[in-house]
């Protein structure tokens, strides 16, 4: 089953995702050039919500790091083995993962790991009931742990249900393919629904404790830095899809399939990307979201806002857009039919609500309405333990 989110959401000037100059992201839909944000930046922000605000164990948790000695060390102290003994096998079991030791002292690995807080238990459960083999080879020139250990800790993460962050967002590791995990969740670039304009905000920062009667006119112009900073303001339709039944298969059961869908769901609709918020505080909320549960092939309604959004008629930029969402999704039900849709339902603020036609019998009154709706619909007599 496809779980379809679809997202309209207006920011205030803001510079969420830029790119290697500083700029905002961009790209070209439609022979026009429109403000994007990059779903590994959502991505980010969507993991970091599920994680801050869901009601879900901590056990359903996964983090990406190069600090996983810090966490796995303790773990083997507490357990009345040796410091000096316990870095030596952490950091051997870190590296049986693909992630040697940085060298620079720091307990940092050279590459990233997303690991679960359960698979770093399962490790260190599985180094301290086997530490009389181990120890042996802690010492010495050529230290390594067992070639059975190694082996058993790449079982466990290969084989073992994987935390709801991974499960959902997936995990590639190169050197160990073998704990590699399928995302469940596919997530596309944000773009905006009218045409892009670009703008530049210069500023300057003063030195509060200069004497300004000393400046030399010719020299000094009374600040210490001058820049500036791109942004823009838009409205973005934004697009994601998880599938159920990978993300029931990575989790290795269907315990907590509806809660973590839940978790995710209200996650993407509410997380908003950091980047400039300091100096732009875009903390703007979704104009209408849209969820679809259907089997097969999931639809993006991208195609709606290939001519760019513009407002008119005396209509807002977001009442036309919501109109454009409406006529879309009638057209593709009109030419492909409708019999894979097992639930459909939207909600959007009470003014874009007369932008609605083809949609109008399914509009709910609350975002959590339509959520809970969509899990019932997508889990019958799932009972979204946590």
């Amino acid at each position: 089953m496809q779980f379809e989110i679809h997202v309209l959401q207006s920011f205030p000037p803001a510079n969420l995702n830029r790119d290697e100059n500083g700029m905002p992201k961009s790209t070209v839909f439609g022979g026009r050039p429109r403000a994007r944000i990059s779903s590994q930046c959502q991505k980010r922000s969507v993991r970091l919500h599920y994680q801050a605000y869901s009601t879900l164990q901590t056990k359903n948790f996964a983090s990406r790091s190069r600090s996983w000695l810090g966490e796995l060390k303790p773990l083997l102290t507490a357990a009345d083995i040796a410091e000096d003994k316990a870095e030596i096998a952490a950091k051997l079991a870190l590296e049986s993962l693909g992630a040697s030791d940085d060298g620079k002292g720091k307990g940092k690995t050279k590459t990233i790991l997303f690991l679960g807080h359960t698979e770093i238990e399962a490790i260190a459960d599985i180094l301290i009931k086997n530490w009389e083999t181990i120890v042996p080879g802690l010492s010495g020139d050529k230290q390594e742990l067992p070639k059975n250990i190694t082996k058993g800790i790449e079982k466990s993460l290969a084989t073992t249900g994987k935390p709801g962050d991974v499960a959902l967002f997936g995990r590639m590791m190169a050197s160990l393919p073998s704990v590699n995990v399928d995302a469940s969740v596919q997530m596309a670039h944000a773009i905006s629904v009218n045409k892009l304009q670009q703008e530049f905000d210069f500023f300057t920062a003063v030195d509060d404790l200069s004497d300004t009667s000393d400046l030399d006119a010719e020299e000094d112009s009374g600040a210490d830095h001058l820049g500036e900073t791109g942004y823009n303001s838009s409205t973005y339709y934004r697009f994601t899809v998880l599938d159920t039944k990978q993300l029931e298969k990575n989790l290795g059961s269907d315990d907590q399939l509806s809660a973590i869908t839940q978790a995710f769901a209200e996650a993407f609709i509410q997380a908003i990307p950091t980047g400039h918020q300091n100096g732009f505080a875009a903390h703007s909320l979704p104009a209408a979201v849209m969820i679809v549960v259907r089997e097969g092939q999931p639809v993006s309604l991208v195609d709606a806002f290939e001519d760019p959004v513009i407002p008119k008629d005396k209509k807002s930029l977001l009442e036309n857009a919501v109109a454009r969402l409406d006529g879309h999704w009638a057209d593709l039900a009109k030419m492909y039919g409708s019999k894979a849709v097992k639930f459909n339902g939207i909600v959007t603020r009470s003014q874009l609500e007369g932008s609605l036609k083809n949609l109008e019998s399914t509009k709910k009154d609350s975002v959590e309405t339509l959520v809970q709706e969509a899990i019932a619909a997508t889990f019958p007599g799932a009972n979204g333990g946590n």
